[in-house]
Order: structure tokens, then C-alpha cells, then sequence
């Protein structure tokens, strides 16, 4: 095998693999019908159609994250 062969196959196995993390990744929006339901199957197309609102999910961080402590406590009152 030459060379060249070789270095052409690394690159597309490694463009195919980057390619495949793009696609591959999780909804982050969804329809919210005018009814007040959710249909997670509907396309943004789909979901403009029936009347309904495309809708960004919140971060799932800030869902799961606990409220954080103030960083220097309260000042003791004063007698």
C-alpha cells in the first residue's frame, strides 16, 4: 500500500467520525402545541403547520444544579 493510500484513509475515517458527533447529538428544541401539549416527533416545519411554537429546552445544567451559597456570610446584627 502506498503512502498515500494510507494517509487518504485516516483522513476520511477521521472526517466520518466528526461528521457522525455533529449529527448524532440530542434535540435541544421542541414543539409546544397551542393546547399547551408537547410533540417530541414533529419537525419545526411540522410543528409551525399545526399552529404550534418551536420551543427551546432550558439548560440541563441549570435544572440540576442546587442554588448556590453567598460566597461571604451576613454581616452579624449590630446590638
Amino acid at each position: 500500500m502506498s503512502p498515500k493510500f494510507i494517509r487518504v484513509a485516516i483522513l476520511a475515517t477521521t472526517l466520518a467520525g466528526s461528521t457522525a458527533a455533529f449529527a448524532g447529538g440530542a434535540q435541544n428544541h421542541h414543539c409546544k402545541l397551542a393546547d399547551g401539549t408537547m410533540d417530541m416527533k414533529k419537525t419545526h416545519k411540522e410543528c409551525t403547520a399545526a399552529k404550534g411554537t418551536w420551543a427551546k429546552d432550558a439548560p440541563a445544567d441549570a435544572s440540576k444544579s442546587p442554588p448556590k451559597a453567598p460566597a461571604t456570610p451576613a454581616p452579624a446584627p449590630k446590638k
